[in-house]
């Protein structure tokens, strides 16, 4: 997915409602004096939740509710704000009544608690105003849940949204068609954060990629023309968290960082003189798509700029796959080549893969395997092909008669919501069977260790600055919870033998080789819970296939992941 007054302004922007289509209800003004709770709901445990990990550090979450910020920059001065981020607070019913609106911001992944904050709120009496990435998918479902729902990006039109709140007038659904211009965004309300609680800071340069995956709602959602900030903005809201007192790695959240290559030289150039002027005070993280490999002069630059890591959307080996689902850019080159030359060039790099794509055959979970393990990936995210509202992937299966309209989509860990080429429990079982491979202790940290050993690390290259007494924290936390107590324990410490004994002259590679050491008792433990869940799942299925004779078995709504167990009982 800011803490000065930021000038507001009435735009022209073209705000469509349904006040043709339906009566609008009467709401009570709300006054210029109004106290608004900023709410942003607990993710289930995930991939990239980090619980496990997280129950071994200080901090609690692994990165802030970005859009809520930036909608509370948005908000009039005269508005009294409070953030409540559920995964580090409960919401008491107090919390409710001491506002006049509660705001929520949410992604899909989000759903299960954002209904139940919405419930409760309105049980309580108080008004509701929902917006973010679920909300501008699925307005209809929202629409029923909350007072108000912004289908959209809110920067020039929410002075418009916030006087028609204190008046009164304000509408039941917002549609917002157009694609505001990001350098008019102000600088997110980080002063609102428990910033400690935190393990990475997020800022965004960027909205929208250039690209035309059939299964990605970036495109539809924030449009294929990449809006981006002025390098001097971001610098400003680096500066901005640095003068709150941030020293841990930035995420830069763009779907595609290098969407516009362009503007991105300009920002990496200006941040690495930035960093140079300052010792190199923070580290950055991205995502970009695989072309970067292709745009020496911009990988260098994000090196000197002190980017570490970047997430790369390689999804398959399979080329008919990928030209299948309109990846074309991964097309032009040969992967493993690519992600080689991104290694090479300083950063560090993980990525996710998809299987059951129309074309994929029972032969794609070995050759995943196997590409993932020629990458030297150490963190691989591997999920099965969903096809999310509002993508073309949906719409095509919709078309086809393979969509499942009632299945409860959350995850690329979910059963998929449409009717698979391959017979779903041959892909769920081998999906499992390559997860397990992936996240099996040797074979992880093996994958771990060749991933610094092919990082060609550069001298401007500098780690995150955790304080000490969180570092010690969390190698006490690790060396009980995995060395001592976890069935992995031998394979643990030879992977911290191997770690320190081949890579302590490389200050970033020991910071992200011990990253990694403590993650390790996330993805393994996620993993196999994902595993087993999914296995009940497809006994469950082809039981009900069995009993109805039916070749098109209904999906099971979303897994309940609960929490990773403590590592300290």
């Amino acid at each position: 997915m800011r803490p000065r007054a930021f000038p507001l302004y009435t735009s022209c922007m073209q705000v469509e409602t349904l006040a043709q289509e339906a009566p609008q209800p009467q709401f009570t003004p709300l006054g210029a004096s109004l106290k608004v709770l900023l709410v942003w709901p607990r993710f289930p445990p995930s991939f990239w939740g980090f619980e496990g990990l997280l129950d071994m550090i200080p901090e609690d979450s692994a990165s802030p509710p970005l859009g809520l910020i930036t909608v509370a920059a948005l908000c009039p001065p005269s508005w009294t704000l409070r953030l409540l981020d559920h995964a580090l607070e409960e919401i008491r019913d107090e919390d409710y009544l001491w506002a006049d609106l509660i705001m929520v911001s949410a992604m899909h992944a989000q759903r299960a608690d954002t209904a139940a904050i919405l419930a409760r709120a309105r049980q309580l009496g108080r008004r509701t105003f929902i917006g973010g990435p679920w909300a501008s998918s699925e307005p209809d479902l929202l629409h029923a849940m909350a007072d108000h729902v912004l289908v959209g990006e809110a920067e020039e039109v929410f002075a418009r949204i916030a006087a028609e709140l204190e008046a009164g007038t304000a509408r039941s659904l917002y549609r917002v068609d157009e694609k505001p211009d990001v350098s008019c965004s102000p600088i997110p309300r980080y002063d609102l954060l428990q910033l400690d609680k935190y393990t990475l800071m997020s800022v965004q340069f960027s909205r929208g990629c250039p690209f035309q995956c059939e299964f990605c709602d970036i495109i539809t959602i924030y449009g294929r023309k990449p809006r981006t900030k002025s390098p001097a903005q971001l610098i400003t809201e680096v500066e901005t968290l640095r003068s709150l007192g941030w020293r841990k790695g930035i995420l830069i959240v763009d779907d595609n960082f290098i969407g516009n290559s362009k503007n991105a030289l300009a920002l990496a150039r200006d941040l690495a003189a930035w960093q140079r002027e300052r010792g190199y005070p923070v580290a950055f993280w991205t995502e970009a798509s695989i072309d970067l490999a292709d745009r020496p002069e911009l990988l260098s630059a994000m090196v000197e700029a002190n980017f570490i890591c970047v997430f790369l959307g390689v999804e398959t080996p399979s080329a008919e796959a990928l030209h299948g689902t309109r990846k074309f850019q991964n097309l032009r080159g040969d992967l493993i080549e690519q992600i080689r030359t991104i290694q090479r060039g300083g950063l560090w790099v993980v990525a996710g893969f998809i299987v059951g794509f129309d074309s994929d055959d029972e032969t794609i979970f070995d050759r995943q395997f196997e590409f993932i393990e020629r990458a030297a990936i150490a963190w691989a995210m591997v999920g099965m092909l969903q096809a999310p509202p509002t993508t073309p992937l949906y719409e095509r299966m919709k078309r086809e008669g393979r969509l499942h309209q009632k299945a409860d989509l959350t995850s690329n860990f979910s059963t998929p919501n449409f009717l698979t080429a391959m017979p779903l429990p041959v892909l769920m079982r081998g999906f499992c069977r390559l997860l397990t491979r992936l996240y099996e202790p040797e074979t992880y940290f093996h994958r771990c260790v060749r991933s610094l050993e092919v990082w060609e690390t550069k001298d401007c290259q500098r780690p995150p600055r955790p304080g000490w007494l969180g570092t010690l924290h969390g190698f006490l936390r690790s060396v009980w919870a995995q060395g001592v107590r976890s069935d992995y324990k031998r394979s643990y410490w030879k992977y911290l033998w191997t770690l320190f004994s081949r890579f302590r002259g490389d200050r970033v590679k020991l910071f992200y080789g011990s990253h990694s050491l403590l993650a390790a008792h996330h993805f393994l433990l996620f993993s196999r819970y994902v595993v087993a869940e999914l296995e009940r799942d497809c006994r469950r299925i082809e039981a009900e296939a069995q009993g109805s004779r039916s070749p098109i078995p209904s999906p099971k709504p979303a897994i309940d992941v609960p929490r990773i167990l403590p590592v300290a009982q």
